[in-house]
């Protein structure tokens, strides 16, 4: 972990909260543009054009004084997650919601004991995507795997897309519930939900539910 990236965000995430008088507001400005700064398609998907970067001049040289990108880049930790549970919830709401991110390490030690090393193709599953931790852990031990996420939490999902973005994983993210929702890519159903991976919006309403319930767990085909 690199202190000076957490610093970074922190200030970039201060600019915009005094300005926006909204922590929540300002969390996803923020995870917008951090994504959009890392795969600039995922622009056109969004129900706005930064206005409020653009329209407001003080703002943006504020703000690009203090972001750095190449920063960034170049830490591969999951500062963003960290950050949300911090600043966006309280103790009690991350009990609540049963919120908890694996440890940057703990993730690093299950991906070298439960996938070996490889440059094939295999699939890999988080069915509890979180902020994508494990599927960065898995991205070390096989580069070339096509990686899939799930989650109920549309925030922490995000945080998961900005992960990826930041360094250059290709992923597929799915806002679902893995319990409910059909998620095997063997099944028709399965290839049908698929379809709506990597949407900033949430599509869980189109979704097509499983017909059996299958407790799922981190695993590679």
């Amino acid at each position: 972990m690199i202190p000076e990236v957490r610093t970074m965000l922190e200030n970039s995430y201060g600019i915009l909260e005094r300005k926006l008088h909204d922590p929540s507001k300002a969390w996803d400005r923020l995870i917008e543009f951090i994504a959009v700064d890392n795969c600039a398609p995922l622009f056109f998907q969004l129900n706005h054009r930064f206005e409020w970067f653009f329209d407001d001049s003080q703002l943006a040289k504020d703000f690009m004084a203090v972001y750095d990108s190449k920063l960034l880049n170049s830490d591969y930790y999951d500062h963003l997650g960290e950050m949300y549970i911090e600043k966006l919830l309280s103790k009690s709401e991350v009990q609540r919601q049963g919120i908890y991110l694996t440890p940057m390490e703990v993730g690093s030690l299950m991906a070298n004991i439960t996938i070996e090393k490889t440059d094939q193709k295999v699939n890999i599953l988080d069915p509890a995507v979180g902020s994508g931790r494990l599927l960065m852990a898995a991205h070390r031990q096989a580069p070339k795997a096509r990686l899939f996420g799930v989650d109920t939490d549309l925030r922490l999902l995000r945080i998961a897309y900005a992960n990826l973005a930041i360094h250059n994983i290709q992923g597929y993210l799915l806002h679902a519930d893995s319990l409910r929702h059909e998620i095997d890519i063997s099944t028709k159903a399965g290839r049908e939900n698929w379809k709506y991976a990597n949407n900033w919006y949430s599509q869980i309403d189109k979704l097509k539910v499983k017909s059996e319930r299958i407790e799922p767990d981190l695993f590679t085909q």
